[in-house]
């Protein structure tokens, strides 16, 4: 009797919309395999805007190499993709070679043709984070948020300043990233469910951006028409428009017996 409650409770189309999720969110650790050499798989990621400094940057685009750690930080007035190609080109193509791997988020500035060009010509691939998932970024989103924290120490009261500490900040951080043990992946995975979705199955998708507090937490059906990778996956809505997914984003959809 206890489980054919469970099962009713987990088939209705209410709790699945509104009900709030108390547990780790699903998926276990995706781990991106080590490279063998250090500027082979890179991650790249933009802070800002902020406020105009004195010379009128606005941004930073962030490079970490996924080997060693090792962060270049370049200021710029603007936040387009030929600047995005232009730093790419002159800080890391040009000195340190071509990469392999280069890990982006899915902005304008990262997802042009002009990006994809420079991959074709260097011959490097170009791979996107999954939306409202910066995880798979997570080295380089870690390095954005700590680098706010230090950079705001030694700002003036305007914050107009701040171009001429970023590489004293990142110069400090380096330094104490070096002390730190990561967090293994064992520990990341404790007490967390790891739900298998396979081709074809009808998943609650959940509602990331619009949302009023009464609204539903989760919107669908949508159906899952192409799995990336264990916790990534493409879905399709009943309008035939796709999505790409995290598994802690979706839950899956449990039919009345």
């Amino acid at each position: 009797m206890k489980q054919t409650i469970a099962k009713y409770i987990q088939s209705c189309t209410q709790c699945s919309k509104f009900n709030i999720t108390r547990r780790k969110p699903p998926g276990l650790l995706q781990p991106i395999e080590p490279p063998n050499e250090v500027f082979q798989i890179l991650g790249l990621d933009r802070w800002g805007p902020t406020t105009p400094s004195h010379d009128g940057n606005r941004y930073v685009l962030v490079i970490t190499d996924r080997l060693s750690g090792y962060v270049i930080a370049k200021a710029s007035p603007t936040n387009t993709a030929q600047d995005t190609a232009r730093i790419l080109m002159e800080e890391i193509i040009l000195v340190h070679g071509p990469p392999d791997v280069i890990i982006t988020d899915q902005g304008t500035h990262c997802s042009n043709e002009l990006i994809t060009a420079v991959s074709n010509l260097v011959g490097c691939k170009h791979v996107f984070s999954t939306p409202y998932h910066p995880q798979t970024n997570g080295q380089t989103e870690r390095w954005n948020a700590t680098f706010v924290a230090q950079i705001a120490k030694f700002c003036n009261d305007e914050h107009d300043n701040w171009d001429i500490f970023y590489h004293l900040s990142f110069m400090l951080i380096i330094m104490e990233y070096i002390n730190l043990l990561q967090v293994s992946k064992r520990r990341f995975d404790t007490n967390r469910s790891h739900p298998q979705f396979t081709l074809g199955d009808l998943v609650w998708m959940k509602i990331l951006v619009d949302r009023g507090k009464p609204d539903a937490r989760y919107s669908g059906l949508v159906r899952i028409v192409q799995v990336l990778s264990p916790v990534s996956f493409i879905v399709e809505d009943q309008n035939f428009q796709t999505f790409q997914v995290h598994s802690n984003n979706i839950k899956r959809v449990y039919a009345h017996e």
